[in-house]
C-alpha cells in the first residue's frame, strides 16, 4: 500500500510540474532581428518611425545593429537620424514556426521566431547632431505551433528617449531568426 501511495504521489507531482511549465518558453540562443519600417506613437502626439537590422545573443546578453528613425508631428517631419543597438536588457521568447491571423494560424519556417526584446540604443540626429541614449522594445507575435503570443501583446516597437515614451504600436512587421 505504501508503494502505491508513493507511486501516486510521484505521478501527481510530475503532473503538477508539467502543468506548471506548460506554455512557458525560454531560449538562450542568438537571433537576427529585423524591423521593417514601423510607427510608434507617444501621448504628446509625436510619432516615431523606425527600422533596424541587427543581432542579439540571449546567453551573452549582447546586441548590435543599425537603424534609421524619423520623428513626425502630424505629417510634418521634425527630426531624423540613425541609431545603433548597444545592448540587450531583456528577452521573452514566444516560440518559432507559426503566427496567428484573423483567418487562423499560418505556418512559418521553423527558424522564424517571436518574442519581446528590449535593447539599449544610441541615436544621433542628422538635423541637430544631438546624441541620445534610450530603450527600444521589439515585439514579434510569432509563436510555437498550436500556441499563442501572450494576451495583450501586439506586433510593433516601443521606444523611450529624452523622456518621451513612444508606447503605442501603430504599425509593425518584425522578425527574429534563430541562429543557434
Amino acid at each position: 500500500m505504501k508503494r502505491i501511495a508513493l507511486a501516486v504521489a510521484f505521478v501527481l507531482s510530475v503532473a503538477a510540474i508539467a502543468a506548471g511549465s506548460a506554455g512557458s518558453a525560454t531560449s538562450k540562443s542568438s537571433f537576427q532581428v529585423f524591423v521593417d519600417e514601423t510607427a510608434s506613437a507617444a501621448s504628446n502626439g509625436l510619432t516615431l518611425n523606425s527600422e533596424v537590422a541587427g543581432t542579439f545573443d540571449v546567453a551573452a546578453k549582447t546586441a548590435s545593429g543599425e537603424g534609421d528613425w524619423s520623428l513626425t508631428a502630424g505629417t510634418t517631419e521634425i527630426d531624423h537620424g540613425t541609431f545603433t543597438l548597444t545592448g540587450l536588457v531583456a528577452f521573452q521568447f514566444y516560440g518559432c514556426g507559426e503566427v496567428s491571423t484573423p483567418d487562423g494560424p499560418v505556418s512559418l519556417p521553423p527558424d522564424f521566431c517571436g518574442g519581446r526584446v528590449v535593447f539599449t540604443f544610441h541615436a544621433v540626429s542628422a538635423v541637430t547632431g544631438e546624441q541620445v541614449d534610450g530603450l527600444y522594445e521589439v515585439n514579434c507575435q510569432i509563436h510555437n505551433p498550436g500556441g499563442q503570443a501572450p494576451p495583450g501583446t501586439s506586433e510593433g516597437v516601443k521606444a523611450n528617449a529624452r523622456g518621451v515614451n513612444f508606447n503605442k504600436h501603430v504599425t509593425g512587421d518584425n522578425l527574429f531568426v534563430v541562429q543557434s
